[in-house]
């Protein structure tokens, strides 16, 4: 029986203390070997955050806390300039931190404090003016920002259906996307934001879906010089293309899509602002797939997290609870080695990193992906169908009836695990009311994932149907709620109630600040009450008042104990005058113990 666990209620809406900040420690400033004409490097400065330092508008820096001299005098000695990194208005960074630290408990970075310094000087000056930076003790860090990097994969009359093309939806050596689409899961629900520079919206397989362009950006012209455009294509069109009776179907193609330009024509190269402002725009749960590599410490390519200020807007979001994936990047690079110690010692971004596999059942890592410990999943590095470049076909001539057999690299493989990723997130919002953690999603899936083959670590493949499977239903919404001043009254929970960890059970729409009582049951008794129908056992029944916003949130920990399939029916009744007789009452709500 689960009665216990209700009388473990702790508190309503209870806050605690927030843990202190600790920055990561300073790193070493290599000069980056830089390998493609479209790159350029960028000086950024992180201030302390205790001292708020902004740009000012005449290109200086400035400080309510802090005299700055030492600063201003290196500046002044580079004829430099400042200009905010992360060119989004501070209220949207500042209510990204505020959620961040009310999810996480803790202190978030000053993301407003990272600045632009533009210097007109080569790259060997750029460095030596960061080294005078990072030295001084206002400066948290200096790093050489590489923008420009070439995205992470391989740039090598009617359409019939070529889904069948798609065997990476099956099961192994596929996620076994066809298992979830059997049972609904098909990305209804979930956000998937994709930073990259650019797409072709007017594809045929994607004109149907609604992108959503990031506002007030253009994608820039050299986007399509360069091709990059059909990489766009490539990846969202594994996730996002229309089912249909001709091209590809996606793996998530219910699933709401949004897209995020690092190259406008309005802001130029801005890598760290199109990160910033997907990540600022998306809900708890929501997912933003980072199809992007930067220039490592072996010289070739690395996750764009290996970049300080990614990762620190990274790890704020990841703290705001939204699910963030990043493609390792191409470079064959070791992680684990001494010349990326600086960045494993700043430990866990909370994002999930993925690196390319083989398209076989042996799941071996392939020769150009980046791995290590830090690596935890893999997709299709190869052999990937999709829409976009042509190597397929391009039907008619016509760049929007392009596909493409052989997608590949780490642009490839990112796309199939954020599917895996959304699915996962869409059952457990089913399931349990409440979207899990990108940690909890990595775990999950490295947990029920098929197994790696050879080569250095990228982890298992994401295997849909054990990681689908192992997520309980924990809390059933079963209907009888009865109207009141604000409508229907809601009653939702959250938590797994495994043993050991915290629940929550959530009331909302009620009337303010009114009496109620909350009904706990072992059974369902459904008796006509009151106009409505009174839906649990009375076996325990307490009385309480809501808020000024008609809500209440009771929470508590699960107890050790309870047997597997144990149950437990509630509802709350709300003295409310506009109701039939006198009081609304909520949905009924089962929990049940996995």
């Amino acid at each position: 029986m689960l009665l216990p666990l209700l009388l473990l209620v702790a508190s309503a809406d209870a806050t605690a203390g927030v843990l202190p900040r600790v920055p990561p420690a300073k790193e070493a400033i290599e000069i980056p070997v830089l390998t493609a004409p479209t790159q350029s490097v960028r000086l950024y400065v992180k201030f302390a955050d205790a001292l708020r330092v902004r740009a000012t508008a005449e290109g200086s820096v400035r400080s309510d806390h802090a005299s700055l001299d030492a600063v201003r005098a290196v500046l002044a000695d580079a004829a430099a300039t400042c200009t905010p990194a992360i060119r989004l208005d501070e209220a949207t960074l500042t209510q990204l931190e505020d959620r961040a630290e009310s999810a996480s408990g803790r202190a978030q970075p000053d993301l407003a404090g990272i600045i632009e310094v533009r210097v007109d000087a080569p790259i060997e000056r750029l460095a030596l003016i960061a080294r005078r930076l990072q030295a001084l003790d206002d400066v948290e860090y200096a790093e050489l920002f590489v923008e420009g990097t070439p995205p992470p994969g391989d740039i090598a009359p009617p359409t019939p259906s070529l889904a069948g093309n798609q065997t990476y939806r099956d099961a192994n050596p596929g996620i076994d996307a066809t298992y979830a689409h059997s049972l609904g899961l098909r990305g209804e629900g979930i956000r998937i934001a994709d930073c990259e520079y650019g797409w072709n919206y007017t594809h045929e397989d994607l004109v149907d879906v609604s992108l959503n362009p990031e506002p007030f950006q253009t994608i820039d012209p050299g986007v399509y010089a360069n091709g990059w455009d059909e990489h766009g294509t490539a990846a969202i069109g594994e996730l996002a293309a229309v089912t249909n009776a001709y091209g590809c179907t996606g793996l998530v193609p219910n699933a709401t899509f949004a897209t995020f330009t690092e190259w406008s024509v309005q802001e130029g190269l801005r890598r760290l602002t199109c990160i910033t402002n997907a990540i600022a725009t998306s809900k708890a749960g929501d997912v933003v797939l980072l199809e992007m590599q930067t220039v490592g410490a072996g010289g070739n390519y690395a996750p764009a997290e290996y970049s300080l200020s990614v990762w620190n807007v990274v790890k704020t979001g990841s703290n705001a609870g939204v699910v963030i994936v990043g493609a390792a990047g191409n470079g064959n690079q070791d992680l684990d080695s001494p010349a990326y110690a600086p960045y494993m010692a700043r430990g866990d971004s909370g994002a999930i990193l993925v690196g390319a596999g083989s398209s076989d059942t042996g799941h071996h890592k392939l020769s150009f992906s980046t791995f290590g410990t830090r690596v935890d999943l893999q997709g299709w590095g190869g052999g990937v169908f999709t829409l976009g470049y042509g190597s397929f076909a391009s039907y008619g001539g016509d760049k929007n009836q392009r596909y493409a057999s052989g997608f590949s690299g780490t642009s490839s493989a990112s796309p199939i695990v954020t599917a895996a990723v959304a699915v996962v997130q869409q059952a457990a919002k089913q399931r349990q009311f409440a979207p899990m953690t990108g940690v909890q999603i990595r775990n999950k899936l490295i947990a029920t994932g098929i197994p790696q083959g050879s080569g250095g670590e990228i982890g298992p493949l994401p295997n849909l149907k054990p990681a689908v499977d192992s997520i309980p239903v924990t809390w059933t919404a079963l209907g009888f709620a009865l109207a009141g001043q604000n409508g229907l009254p809601k009653l939702s929970g959250s938590g797994s109630l495994t043993a050991g960890t915290t629940w929550q059970v959530k009331i909302e729409n009620g009337k303010p600040n009114a009496p109620c009582t909350f009904v706990l049951g072992s059974s369902a008794i459904q008796l006509p009450f009151l106009g409505g129908t009174w839906v649990p056992s009375p076996n325990i029944v307490f009385g309480f008042a809501l808020n000024a916003a008609g809500s209440l949130t009771l929470g508590g920990s699960t107890p050790a104990g309870l047997p597997s399939g144990a149950q437990a029916i509630m509802q709350v009744w709300i003295a409310d005058p506009a109701a039939v007789a006198g009081a609304s009452a909520t949905n009924a709500l089962v929990a049940q113990v996995p």
